[in-house]
């Protein structure tokens, strides 16, 4: 092989690992997001399930503090919203259903 055929494949091989790269970065990115929504999924599971325990273990429909406490976790407790992660923001909805209920 002549140094010219060499040095092709050599720029061939490093394109070639270029695009692996940037194929790689976008697997990880992918997955980082992938992983976020399965831990905020699972959160979202738990705290279903424990809203369905409780609600099982009490005459009324929703116990107050647990919707209280879903709330405190980070979950809307709104109708529009309702059991989606609120990502530390405060809802104007929730609350104002928390002040509805206390009225």
């Amino acid at each position: 092989m002549d140094r010219e055929k060499l040095f092709l494949h050599i720029q061939q091989l490093e394109r070639n690992i270029k695009m692996m790269d940037s194929e790689v970065q976008t697997l990880k990115e992918l997955t980082v997001k992938l992983v976020e929504e399965n831990v905020s999924l699972e959160l979202e599971k738990e705290n279903y399930e424990q809203l369905l325990n409780d609600k099982e273990t009490t005459d009324s429909p929703f116990k107050e503090n647990s919707l209280k406490s879903l709330y405190d976790e980070g979950f809307h407790v709104c109708s529009i919203h309702f059991g989606t992660h609120r990502h530390g923001d405060d809802c104007l909805f929730c609350q104002a259903f928390f002040n509805e209920r206390q009225s």
